[in-house]
């Protein structure tokens, strides 16, 4: 009888080895995930686009004032004309030594 147990754990070991063998060769392969790389943040740039609309107006260019506020078409002949009343203004303000 003890003839026959040892044979039994003898074949079962086998069904086991070959089970083993079996699930091994089913089993897929492990592939490791490569981490993926840091991006850097963007480096803020140190120029930006931007759009300004049209302005009209008469600018003072030795202390740099502006009149403005007039409207482009419109107004374009009124600033001409502004612009040669300060002219000789200014021209007679320098003469008088005001």
């Amino acid at each position: 009888m003890e003839e026959e147990i040892l044979t039994e754990e003898d074949e079962l070991e086998e069904d086991i080895s070959d089970i083993e063998e079996e699930m091994k060769e089913t089993e897929k392969p492990k592939v490791k995930k490569l981490k993926e790389p840091k991006v850097p943040e963007p480096i803020s740039e140190t120029y930006e686009a931007f759009m300004q609309p049209a302005r009209l107006g008469i600018v003072n260019t030795i202390n740099d004032e502006v009149i403005e506020g007039f409207e482009i078409g419109r107004d374009e002949g009124l600033i001409q004309l502004g612009k040669a009343i300060l002219n000789k203004l200014d021209k007679i303000a320098i003469a008088s030594g005001v």
